[in-house]
């Protein structure tokens, strides 16, 4: 995701799949972010529509934060 303020609210460019498209996608997007890979090469369209909708940006925010405290705990 982008951390840019003016892409947050202006959006990206590049090829929205809308919400439901995005919501597929999700998890496959997190668990390459987690991993460190270039999840914005692998997933372009979702990181488009996570730029454009506050709604499903929010909730990969909440995904990646759950995941990283889980993955936490299984550190310990």
């Amino acid at each position: 995701m982008t951390g840019d303020p003016l892409e947050r609210l202006l959006g990206h460019d590049g090829h929205d799949p809308g919400c439901d498209a995005g919501f597929e996608e999700l998890h496959r997007y997190c668990d390459a972010v987690l991993r460190g890979e270039d999840a914005a090469r692998a997933f372009p369209g979702l990181v488009a529509h996570i730029a454009n909708c506050s709604a499903c940006r929010e909730d990969t925010e909440g995904l990646l934060a759950a995941l990283k405290a889980l993955n936490e705990g299984d550190a310990s």
